[in-house]
């Protein structure tokens, strides 16, 4: 059986000589596994379709619930990331939250629109890479079913003090008091992460909130997967606020 589907490569294998396993993330198939024959050949006419954030319309011939890819037409390379190694791994870390927050051939549509937004605006200039990726972490966890409570501004009508707290059981910022299972939190963090959202913040107060705000959001999705989310450790580490 033939199948038909667009998909972005979220990972890559090599496989046998000349072969690769591709792992696609589709809006209509959502993320699953297929082999690509002979793509590692010099002047491989489907190299292209093997490449990292490669988004393809796929023909794929099904058997036994296993897919190969027989042909693709290219959408868009995202080229201009391999040109930018802060942003290729803020890349690499949205993929890898897309491999851990989905599950096999269950579709996530409104995530897989996130996450080809997040590779657009990543190849834009002048976009910094952490405020697109904690977007993309904020729409991502939304999708799976964790989402963060941003509204504790409204709670203190808009005076939160300098003494929050963010509850890993809740996912949302309180009081001590109110903390469940949590931790203390900058300012700076919850501001950031207000800002990526895109509700109302306060400029004075961001200094320093973007790694913060990403070291939160590992520490959180790792609370709720119980996975290590390497490259996203990989890009605070590059990152340079």
């Amino acid at each position: 059986m033939e199948v038909k589907t667009d998909a972005v490569v979220l990972q890559t294998l090599d496989y046998k000589d000349n072969d690769k396993l591709l792992t696609l993330f589709s809006p209509s198939l959502g993320k699953f596994t297929t082999g690509i024959r002979g793509v590692k050949k010099p002047k491989a006419k489907l190299a292209f379709a093997a490449q990292p954030f490669a988004f393809c319309e796929y023909v794929l011939a099904e058997k036994g619930g296993r897919y190969t890819v027989t042909s693709a037409y290219l959408h868009e390379s995202f080229f201009e990331l391999r040109g930018d190694l802060e942003k290729f791994y803020a890349a690499c870390a949205a993929a890898e939250i897309c491999r851990s927050l989905t599950v096999e051939n269950e579709r996530f549509h409104s995530l897989f629109i996130g996450f080809v937004e997040c590779l657009k605006a990543l190849c834009l200039a002048g976009e910094d890479g952490a405020e697109t990726l904690i977007a993309f972490i904020l729409i991502a966890l939304r999708e799976s079913g964790y989402p963060l409570d941003l509204g504790f501004l409204e709670e203190c009508d808009g005076d939160i003090g300098d003494k929050i707290w963010f509850d890993f059981s809740d996912g949302r910022f309180t009081t001590f008091e109110r903390c469940h299972a949590g931790e203390r939190a900058s300012v700076s963090t919850y501001f950031t992460l207000r800002k990526c959202a895109g509700l109302t913040f306060e400029e004075s107060k961001l200094t320093g909130g973007k790694k913060r705000a990403l070291r939160l959001l590992k520490a959180y999705l790792t609370e709720k997967t119980e996975e290590r989310f390497e490259g996203l450790g990989e890009f605070i580490r590059l990152y340079e606020e």
